[in-house]
This record gives C-alpha cells, structure tokens and sequence, in this order.
C-alpha cells in the first residue's frame, strides 16, 4: 500500500513539472539541451517551441533565446552544438543582462563577455508553471566574479529572475522579464551603453541582411547619434528584420522604474537599454522589461508600427 502511494505520488509530481496536460496550450519542461551545451527550460505554445531559458555545464552566462511560430530560433546561442563560438560578438545571447564593469571589493570583473572565470549560474529553480494563458518561471541566478575569497566565495549578486512567456489577444509573443539583484558585497554597476543593460540579440544570420533592418524609438523627437540615444525619457525601441523567410518585428519596451538613460543598437540586431548604480551589501534593486515579438509578411510600415508600440508602453505602465 505504501509502495502504490509513492508511486501516486510520483506520477503526479511528473505531471506538475511536465505541465502538458490536455486542458492547457502552454507547456514548460526543464531538460537536456537538444540543440546546445546544457540544459533549456523548454517553453511551447500548441507543441511549437516558442522559447527557452538556457543554462548548465557549457554555458558561461544564462539567457532566454527565443523562437519563431515554426519553431526556428530568432535569438543569438553564441555556440553551436559543440560549445565552439558561432557567430559575431557570440556574448551577445538571446535575452540577456549584465554590465561589463562591476566593481567591488574583488576588483573589477566583466559580467557582459565573462571575461576570465565570471560566470552566472542557475542556482534554483524556484518555481515552473504552466497555465492555459501563458508559463511562468522563478529562477534564482547567482553572478560570481572572476576572483575568489573565503567569505561569499566570490558571489557578487544573488538574483531573482521572473520570467513569463505569454501571447497577446493579437497573437504576439509576450515576454516579461523582472530581476530583483541583491548584492552581497558593496557593487558599482558601470561600463557603458553597448557593453551593459537589458539587451536582446537577434540570430548571427541577420548580420547577413543588416542593410535591410530598421530601427524605430520613443520619444520620436529624440536624435540618434551612431546607434545611441541619450535621455531620461526612453520608452521603447522596436528593431525590424527579415530571418526565415519573412520579417520579424521585436519591441522593447523600458519602464520608467529602470532609470535607463541611454538606448543602444547595432543594425546587425544588438540593442537594449542601459543604466549604471551602486548598491551596498544586501542591498536590491529590481529591474523589468517587456518584449514582443510579431511576424509580418512585408515590411510594414512606420506608422503602424509606432502607434502600436506606444499603446503597448501605455498597457505597460
């Protein structure tokens, strides 16, 4: 009897982490990485993979990488299936943050290239959900400097990352992303705009058609200067680009809550929002953002694209 309760047990507590059951479109399921070193908390949407956190043995920082309807990666891996770089700047990864100056009592480690032995790791998985409107994530992400000492074992922020993959009534991909960082050390989050913030990369293939992308922002009336935007109004950029045989468009959106004061893009897909802070030991500062993913089958126009992005923003805040 008691063998036939465990068993009970079990299968259910399989059931809950594979979170596939019949009455629900959204699936979410950590296992080995099909594609790249590692492992991939697999999120899909009607059986089609529609994003991944990825993390494990191989991979030096954690990122979510992201997908097309048919299941082709729209994002950047930076390694291919044996764990060798591919692609230009392979730092650049799918959904990612990082700053490549943080300073502390260590010293100065890069936490954008993980320069040296820096590295961030999944340290827990706190919480794996599905639900028929979308797959919830709580990871808990520990950032370590390239250097080492008794006391915290160079850990330098113990993150808290909450992700939630979800489609608007429009049939948008819907990524949210909230990490609350505390540091276990006095830090200086420094560096500079194309080499810190909450960025996202598009597929090294884009590189390919860079002459063809696009850049939108908000406010309109901002000047751009060599890929950069400075100012303390930022709300959104979009990028336009065409991978797989039709155009993708990705829009982020910047919370006033973040402080950002600077927008940087790179036309083969790079861009993000940048802020620098200080935190004292124990200290925590959250930090969202949204992304929203669409496929078109032209161009698309300028116009269309702004008045949706800026009743996005307005949704947000």
């Amino acid at each position: 009897m008691q063998s036939h309760t465990i068993k009970t047990a079990l299968y259910s507590l399989l059931g809950l982490l594979l979170v596939s059951t019949a009455e629900a479109s959204w699936t979410v399921e950590d296992r080995v990485n099909d594609e790249l070193p590692g492992r991939i908390i697999d999120i899909r949407y009607d059986g089609q993979r529609v994003a991944g956190f990825i993390y494990g043995e191989g991979q030096a920082k954690t990122y979510l990488s992201v997908y097309d309807s048919k299941g082709q990666r729209l994002s950047n891996p930076g390694l291919n299936a044996e764990g060798q770089t591919h692609g230009s700047f392979p730092h650049h990864r799918g959904l990612f943050i990082g700053w490549n100056i943080i300073q502390s009592d260590l010293g100065s480690d890069d936490l954008w290239h993980m320069r040296g032995n820096a590295r961030m790791v999944l340290a827990a998985i706190s919480n794996m959900e599905a639900t028929e409107h979308g797959v919830t994530l709580e990871l808990d992400v520990h950032w370590f400097s390239s250097r080492h000492n008794n006391e915290l074992q160079g850990l330098l922020i113990a993150e808290r990352r909450s992700i939630r993959v979800s489609k608007t009534e429009d049939g948008r991909t819907q990524i949210d992303q909230e990490s609350v960082m505390q540091a276990k050390r006095d830090l200086r989050l420094r560096g500079d705009l194309q080499h810190a913030g909450i960025h996202f990369r598009a597929a090294a293939e884009v590189e390919t058609v860079r002459k063809q992308t696009r850049y939108l922002w908000s406010p309109k009336t901002l000047e751009p200067g060599r890929g950069r935007i400075v100012s303390d109004t930022l709300e959104w950029v979009n990028f336009r680009f065409p991978l797989h045989g039709t155009w993708h468009s990705v829009t982020q959106l910047n919370p006033p809550q973040n402080r950002s004061t600077e927008l940087s893009w790179r036309d083969y897909g790079r861009f993000g929002f940048f802020f620098q802070d200080e935190l004292a030991a124990n200290e925590s500062r959250t930090v969202r953002t949204r992304l929203l993913f669409d496929e078109m089958t032209t161009y698309g126009d300028d116009d269309d694209i702004r008045q949706r992005a800026d009743m996005d923003y307005e949704r947000m805040r």
